[in-house]
């Protein structure tokens, strides 16, 4: 049997983990001298960490998925020797999870039937590959067969992002005080974009509805392939998502919809009311 492991920023819940027969492997937090784990929800309910967020002094702390979390995941599945693990991990450019699953391949009982995959994402669309990863392991896909078409979306996937409040930005010392100032008070809304790993600023537009035509335009310029679910996701914000959905529907694009909620480590660096999108083009 092929055991599929994850971690947290994928934004899996645990409950959607479990029903995709998916292991889902915690990530460290700190809030201020507080800390928790993300485990998909429910040590740290998201709409408390969400509440937290937005009166706090300081932005939290995340950490890597220690490589003991992954080893101990691994080693579990691997007790019985007809079982395989394939662990799709964050990108590697944003975290030093990939690497830390990595060293916990070499360490664990049987390296050679373990398989680690660098998603090069996060969130949705980290989500996107593992729920795609399940669906061939389903459809009985080997594990090779399963990395290879990762791979392959991978190269075709993109991730879009619409920050809604430039403050927590600057507060992660990712914008200028002046410019976030500045950029609050005309509207400013940065968009993102997920590129070769890494979170870049794709531009800015001036109010959220504006912001939300310009990820209709994206997928206009770049249609979803069909058969693979377009992953719309929101950090505390559901009635952005809600739109997003209905939007997306009134554009005429022929597309399946998976919303999905922003979890805690994107969260941590963006804030609240940040929108995700994601699909294969």
């Amino acid at each position: 049997m092929i055991r599929i492991i994850t971690e947290a920023m994928s934004d899996l819940t645990r409950a959607e983990a479990s029903a995709l027969g998916v292991t889902l492997v915690s990530q460290p937090l700190r809030f201020g001298m507080e800390e928790f784990l993300d485990d998909g929800g429910v040590s740290l309910k998201r709409e408390d960490f969400f509440a937290r967020m937005r009166v706090a002094a300081e932005l939290p702390h995340t950490s890597m998925v220690p490589m003991a979390f992954w080893l101990d995941a691994f080693n579990k599945h691997l007790r019985n020797p007809e079982d395989e693990v394939l662990c799709i991990a964050g990108s590697s450019r944003l975290s030093g999870g990939h690497h830390a699953a990595e060293l916990a391949r070499e360490e664990c009982q049987a390296p050679s039937r373990v398989t680690v995959v660098d998603s090069l994402s996060a969130s949705c669309g980290e989500m996107l590959l593992v729920e795609q990863a399940a669906r061939l392991r389903d459809s009985g896909a080997s594990v090779a067969e399963i990395a290879a078409q990762l791979e392959a979306l991978k190269s075709r996937q993109l991730v879009f992002g619409l920050a809604d409040d430039l403050k927590y930005l600057v507060m992660g010392g990712r914008l200028n005080p002046l410019i976030g100032k500045v950029g609050g008070a005309l509207n400013i809304k940065p968009t993102l974009m997920l590129k070769d790993g890494v979170i870049e600023k794709e531009g800015i537009v001036r109010g959220l509805k504006k912001g939300y035509a310009w990820y209709i335009d994206q997928m206009k310029k770049h249609p979803p392939v069909p058969g693979i679910p377009v992953y719309i996701g929101g950090a505390d914000c559901p009635e952005a998502v809600a739109l997003l959905c209905s939007m997306v529907q009134d554009a005429g694009i022929d597309a399946k919809i998976r919303p999905m909620d922003i979890g805690c480590l994107i969260g941590t660096h963006v804030g609240p009311g940040l929108t995700l999108m994601s699909w294969i083009s």
